[in-house]
């Protein structure tokens, strides 16, 4: 059984149910920057980092290494949970230019 990290349980990252029209396209030219994407607290959510290089996320500042609560290699698949109160989710990346993709994950038929 493959659980989240709030407990819930998942899909494989791949195989998960998106919400149409939820997707983000996530990236940062310069590497190691925080940047901010919107989302829904309470929600579970996939993210992809492209080949390009991986990304690290965090609920604050990710340039503050106690913050950093996810981490998404090159070329994978993840998939996270926003706790309740929050609807940013700060992430950067391991290499200038590296592009990844968000997206908000159905409440039905991925477990």
């Amino acid at each position: 059984m493959l659980e989240d990290n709030g407990g819930h349980v998942v899909s494989i990252p791949e195989t998960a149910d998106p919400v149409i029209a939820s997707g983000q396209t996530l990236t940062n030219a310069s590497k190691d920057t925080d940047t901010e994407a919107t989302v829904v607290a309470g929600e579970r959510y996939a993210i992809t980092a492209q080949e390009v290089g991986g990304f690290y996320f965090g609920i604050a500042d990710v340039t503050t290494a106690a913050n950093i609560v996810w981490a998404c290699p090159a070329g994978k698949t993840i998939v996270i949970y926003i706790p309740l109160g929050y609807t940013t989710l700060h992430y950067a990346t391991d290499t200038n230019d590296a592009i990844g993709y968000l997206r908000k994950l159905s409440d039905r038929g991925n477990i």
